[in-house]
């Protein structure tokens, strides 16, 4: 491990929220480890799934990971009460039926200790509903920095699924100055 690897396994939460499907997270989080030899810390919080889900997704055996369980109350507000109970200086949000196949984790982060970026993904999407040239990251796997996190005030728990992150990443992108080289 090089050490800036190092620096990074020690600086980043997995947040993967989840309700009623805890194969998906369970199989999510066995496909990290097979794939990503670093301990990331891992915070699951369930969204008010049933009991059997619940009993189901405590059988991982994963020292690194985290179950926290809250009543339903949506994406975005599981997505906040994960970020607050989170204390590394970076958070990464992964969907719950995300499978790794290969490491990924410490190469989504270095582009945030670089100082010139305020979050980054995995993917990049056209968010024609506003802008048909606007370029916002999936949804599906992305990390800010906690600070960024905590100084935008978090998801809109007003908004529902696509438009939360959405409404997130525009709101941080207005804060977060990204310097380019001049060449």
């Amino acid at each position: 491990m090089s050490a800036l690897e190092g620096t990074l396994s020690a600086s980043a939460t997995i947040i993967i929220p989840q309700f009623n499907e805890p194969h998906l997270t369970i199989q999510a989080i066995q496909s990290l480890r097979r794939w990503d030899p670093h301990p990331w810390p891992i915070v699951v919080v369930d969204n008010g799934s049933s009991f059997e889900s619940l009993r189901i997704l405590h059988r991982l055996d994963d020292p690194s990971t985290e179950i926290l369980s809250l009543p339903r109350q949506g994406l975005t507000a599981a997505w906040n009460f994960a970020a607050k109970k989170c204390h590394t200086s970076n958070l990464v949000f992964l969907n719950n039926d995300t499978l790794s196949t290969g490491t990924w984790v410490a190469t989504l982060l270095k582009p945030l200790h670089s100082g010139q970026v305020g979050i980054t993904g995995a993917e990049l999407r056209l968010e024609r509903h506003l802008n048909p040239h606007l370029e916002l990251l999936a949804g599906w796997c992305f990390a800010v920095p906690r600070n960024t996190f905590l100084s935008v005030g978090g998801f809109d728990e007003t908004l529902k699924l696509y438009f939360s992150d959405t409404d997130f990443q525009l709101r941080v992108r207005e804060q977060v100055t990204i310097h380019t080289p001049t060449v």
